[in-house]
């Protein structure tokens, strides 16, 4: 709190010393000398009004009569002045100095605090910081952006300050051939988290081909509310995207973007469907078992028999692991699709299609009660069939 209170006493301090310098060469004194200084004299300084005021009289001289001695007597205050130090006439309050005096304490409280902290831009705030983050003053590794994640990293931004460094930031997440800016603009917009939302959401439309993908990391991991924008990109995330830029950010995006669609696939299942024949085949294979583990009936005919051509004994890693689980939840329909394999030369085919229809007809029945048990397809468990999609998804 003290060093909150001391930062906006400076910035106060340095703002009214600015506006004070300024307002100062706006009114310098102009025009011919007809206005009379007052009084004189350490005494006078006892009066508050002479602190801002050019002179304690300010009386209009003109016609007056000169003296011999070029002298001018001010009928007002009766004080005899030479005619070359009469005032000019201008304006009657006197800030450059005062702005002076202020922008002399600002900068050496600035520099003291700079000094002791090892932060030069530690007493500046954060608004003005956010703002210039905005500029090419503030961008990627300069000083004022650095001032601005380490706040971040203190957990100090929040409010409006937090809501406009995340438009910011999000623009960071965009491929411009700028090295790890990405990654460190991701990992502020998670802190800021949920003031940043709204910056993310826009992403989703507005952003590029990368700055939408992350956006999408981000949401997913921090906001399970269904949202067809988020939907959307997380059903391109299915695709492959392993040659992309900012690729480790993109780790796990595609079973990431499963989990959620499965949660919200009856929000859109069309969405979903509409990419079971995709060009991507990661897409399409992942795609079908997320309409299983969804339970999606509609299109038990489309999707099973592919499935079951990867239960087969093949050199693909880990696609009997999800396909088997992905069969098993779309339930009862899938067992007409099931019983032509039954004596498959295949034996992990065989196997794996006499388990499943054993478990869905027979529910009550544990894994390790069955008659036909699973192949080994997975070190994971030893019942498959209890994966979820996360983990059968994974290898």
């Amino acid at each position: 709190m003290q060093e909150l209170i001391t930062t906006w006493a400076m910035a106060i301090t340095t703002l009214t010393a600015t506006l004070l310098l300024l307002l100062a060469i706006y009114t310098w004194p102009r025009g011919e000398r007809r206005r009379c200084p007052g009084h004189r004299g350490w005494r006078t300084l006892w009066n508050p009004a002479r602190w801002v005021r050019r002179s304690d009289c300010w009386q209009d001289l003109t016609g007056v009569p000169i003296t011999p001695t070029d002298e001018i007597r001010c009928p007002e205050c009766g004080r005899s002045t030479p005619i070359d130090r009469v005032l000019r006439d201008g304006r009657r309050i006197r800030l450059g100095l005062i702005g002076a005096v202020l922008a002399m304490l600002a900068i050496g409280s600035q520099i003291g605090v700079a000094a002791h902290s090892g932060r030069p831009l530690r007493s500046v705030p954060t608004l003005a910081l956010v703002m210039l983050s905005n500029t090419a003053i503030g961008g990627h590794r300069t000083a004022v952006r650095q001032e601005v994640e380490q706040r971040v990293d203190d957990g100090t931004v929040a409010g409006f300050d937090a809501r406009r460094l995340a438009d910011v930031l999000v623009r960071d997440l965009r491929s411009d051939g700028r090295k790890w800016n990405a990654n460190e603009a991701a990992d502020a917009l998670g802190r800021l988290w949920p003031d940043s939302k709204n910056a993310l959401d826009r992403e989703l439309v507005e952003g590029d081909v990368q700055s939408r993908k992350i956006a999408a990391v981000i949401l997913r991991s921090r906001d399970q509310t269904g949202s067809r924008e988020l939907f959307i990109a997380s059903v391109d995330d299915l695709r492959d995207d392993g040659d992309a830029s900012a690729g480790w950010l993109l780790q796990r995006n595609a079973r990431a973007a499963g989990e959620y669609l499965i949660n919200h696939y009856w929000e859109a299942p069309e969405l979903i469907r509409a990419v079971l024949d995709s060009d991507d085949a990661q897409q399409c294979r992942l795609a079908m078992a997320i309409c299983g583990f969804s339970g999606d009936t509609t299109v038990v005919e489309r999707v099973v028999p592919v499935l079951i051509d990867s239960l087969r004994d093949n050199d693909i890693y880990g696609d009997a692991r999800c396909a088997a689980p992905a069969v098993f939840n779309f339930g009862p329909p899938a067992i007409e699709y099931l019983r032509p394999f039954v004596d498959d030369p295949d034996r992990q085919l065989r196997e794996t299609v006499r388990s499943i229809i054993e478990r869905l007809e027979h529910p009550d029945r544990a894994w390790d009660e069955c008659e036909n048990r699973l192949p080994r397809i997975t070190s994971t468990t030893h019942d498959p069939l209890a994966l979820d999609f996360w983990t059968a998804s994974g290898g």
